[in-house]
């Protein structure tokens, strides 16, 4: 069916609906006049205003709603004449190919047939249409395939027989070419016009085979897109202004790399072809917010490619900053359309690219080395949140990835030494583009797409936030290879930095950091806990950044158990998952920070910071301390795991207090040992008889 049948059918069915609604409405009205309390006061008579009425507000909604919609049945009906004109030509050409093989046709026969066969099938679909003996599906698929047969038998008669001159092919071609663009404004068809698109794209290379000039091939391309703008804007063709702009673009591209020279008019053309696609962009009409976002995605990276090419173009003119310049004049002059007709995405695009186009302006300048790797993270930045704001799907998994490697790239190749350099300011940039991408991603989105809602399941943004920080931590850590070098390799400030964030995501609700920061952390900060801080090592050097670090340690483990201790903030968050585990927690805690203390004594003693008989002396004393404190947090709360593991280190430091202290320490030692072993357990053993 055409698509004036189908606009009549849809105005009927709209007719019919109004007409359902307006009996409808006269029904309840006669129902409510022949009621039993009405149909003695008066008689029943049609009430026309309700008719009126009716006939004057229709449901506005049942207009949108009742747009005639092809099911998959009409869809694969209507396409199938496509496939078996397809099918078609591809016999008539091995047909010919038999042929030829057996000699039967000579190649001059073979080449007028072809050319006959496709005068014949349009002639044919114009016949048809003309009596009506045919739908427009068939129609579309002769004119199409007469289209098919008489491009590639020009190119088959010049090229491969050299039956044709080359410009008589020419010529031939051209004719085609029109016929090609007139049947696709004629016949409103975006698969028509898409192949015509495609096909009449593959001429320039026949003209760069006949070796014509590179002006006159690009004149071709700059006049050949321009005739296909008429068609698009015409009839909404969103797919074939894609295709012709990439094809156009990509002919561009080759015919550069073949000819050296020239590389000014290349570029010209490709501005030129590029302000032709941003003209027939605008005037796209697309209501769908989906698709506005899918063609704003589509916009960026033509956009994007075009500007790629265009500094592969200009990159050995010696002026190549003006070329870029237009291009920045180009993406400005779009912004302010968008702004002016209120175009969102025509604005964020372009004005995006703008900035992008400004920053190639300044990497082509000579600019130092430090300041092009500084822009060029800024730019895949910039393409990532360009992706956010469009809410683009394929852009943000696209763009993401360009932006990760940047980011790898620029860790690795910068150092933080000097402090006031470039090169520290990149290395430091890149955290800055991460906050502000997790801050912008954790916006309210309203309504959810499917890629988002997947992307919600599946933790991605939590886990941005995870990679935020890694490369915060990785960042310290090139502080510490910088400027604490003799610190046996070990990064203590980074796992100082990790001491502290840790505790701040304990405390920081999750819809801020996400849902997995503060577990991977907390697993981190374990690991340190036990390599860093329970095992004694060599120092040599700044033996107090070792103390700090394991101080710090050991003041945030007893923060975190008094917390929980007290049911405090942290206690509060986690009550879900603590749960009945608070006794067992504190437990485990403790001995944590009895061992941390035991590592330190150790680590003083073991760099000669502390005689070893008065580390013996202060590890027992600590065991009493820690089991006299556990035997008195378990009294107040009556924490029964707790108060055993006062009573299992009590015993512990009973044991070693007279089976290993008494050969190991001198009569001094000793003697003040006992007394405040003694004092202590003296106090300890009041506070419990209280209890």
């Amino acid at each position: 069916m055409s698509a004036e049948v189908e606009q009549r059918i849809a105005k009927l069915e709209q007719e019919v609906v109004n007409l359902r609604q307006e009996v409808n409405a006269l029904k309840q009205h006669q129902e409510k006049e022949q009621s039993p309390k009405n149909i003695m006061s008066k008689p029943i008579i049609l009430d026309m205003p309700v008719l009126q009425k009716s006939k004057a507000k229709p449901e506005p909604a049942i207009e949108n709603e009742m747009k005639p919609t092809r099911s998959l049945e009409e869809r694969i009906m209507w396409a199938l004449p496509k496939v078996f004109m397809i099918i078609l030509v591809l016999g008539v050409l091995w047909g010919l190919k038999l042929v030829s093989d057996y000699g039967y046709l000579s190649n001059e026969v073979k080449i007028i047939l072809a050319y006959v066969l496709s005068v014949a099938l349009a002639v044919t679909a114009y016949v048809l249409e003309d009596k009506k003996l045919s739908s427009q599906a068939i129609t579309i698929s002769l004119y199409g395939g007469a289209f098919i047969i008489g491009i590639l038998t020009t190119a088959a008669g010049a090229i491969m027989y050299e039956v044709l001159g080359l410009y008589v092919a020419l010529m031939i071609a051209l004719l085609y070419i029109g016929y090609g663009i007139a049947i696709s404004f004629f016949k409103k068809n975006e698969v028509l016009s898409t192949f015509v698109a495609f096909t009449s794209l593959l001429l320039p290379y026949l003209l760069e085979y006949m070796e014509f000039s590179p002006v006159i091939i690009l004149g071709f391309i700059v006049v050949l897109f321009g005739a296909l703008q008429f068609v698009i804007i015409q009839h909404q063709q969103k797919i074939t202004l894609y295709v012709a702009t990439f094809f156009s673009v990509f002919a561009i591209s080759i015919l550069s790399v073949i000819n050296g020279d020239n590389k000014t008019v290349f570029a010209l053309t490709l501005l030129g072809a590029l302000s032709m696609f941003f003209m027939s962009w605008c005037r796209m009409d697309i209501v769908d917010l989906v698709w506005k976002r899918v063609h704003a995605a589509l916009l960026f990276s033509a956009s994007g490619i075009s500007l790629l090419l265009l500094n592969l173009l200009v990159s050995s003119l010696s002026y190549s900053e003006v070329l870029l310049l237009i291009m920045f004049g180009l993406f400005l002059g779009m912004t302010l359309y968008g702004h002016r007709h209120k175009l969102q995405e025509a604005f964020d695009v372009a004005g995006t690219l703008a900035i992008l186009t400004l920053l190639n302006v300044l990497l082509v300048m000579n600019l130092p080395d430090d300041v092009d790797r500084l822009l060029l993270p800024f730019s895949a930045f910039v393409g990532v949140m360009i992706a956010l704001r469009l809410r683009a799907s394929v852009m943000k998994v696209a763009h993401s990835f360009i932006f990760m490697i940047t980011v790898l790239l620029s860790y690795f190749i910068h150092e933080a030494t000097p402090f006031f350099s470039l090169s520290h300011i990149s290395l430091v940039l890149p955290l800055v583009y991460l906050i502000v991408i997790y801050v912008y991603a954790k916006r309210p989105k309203g309504t959810l797409n499917l890629f988002e809602k997947a992307m919600k399941d599946l933790y991605v943004v939590d886990f941005l936030a995870v990679i935020t920080c890694t490369y915060f931590l990785a960042y310290i850590g090139k502080i510490d290879v910088a400027y604490f070098a003799g610190v046996s390799d070990i990064p203590h400030l980074m796992c100082i930095v990790l001491a502290v964030l840790f505790t701040v995501s304990l405390i920081v609700p999750d819809k801020y950091i996400g849902r997995v920061l503060t577990p991977v952390l907390g697993v981190f900060f374990l690991l340190i806990t036990i390599l860093l801080t329970l095992i004694p090592y060599n120092m040599q050097g700044i033996e107090w950044f070792n103390i700090i670090t394991r101080l710090v340690y050991m003041a945030v483990l007893v923060a975190i158990l008094m917390d929980i201790y007290m049911n405090g903030r942290i206690a509060q968050k986690y009550r879900k998952i603590i749960g009945g585990f608070t006794d067992h927690l504190i437990s485990a805690g403790i001995v944590v920070v009895m061992a941390s203390v035991w590592g330190l004594l150790y680590q003083l003693a073991y760099n000669q910071l502390l005689d070893w008989t008065i580390r013996i002396a202060l590890t027992t004393i600590m065991l009493f301390m820690f089991a006299s404190i556990s035997l008195w947090l378990s009294s107040k709360r009556s924490l029964k795991v707790l108060r055993l593991t006062g009573f299992t280190i009590l015993v512990s430091a009973i044991v070693k207090l007279v089976f290993f202290d008494l050969s190991a320490l001198d009569l001094l030692i000793r003697a003040i040992l006992f007394m405040t072993i003694g004092g202590l357990g003296l106090f300890l053993s009041n506070r419990l008889l209280k209890k």
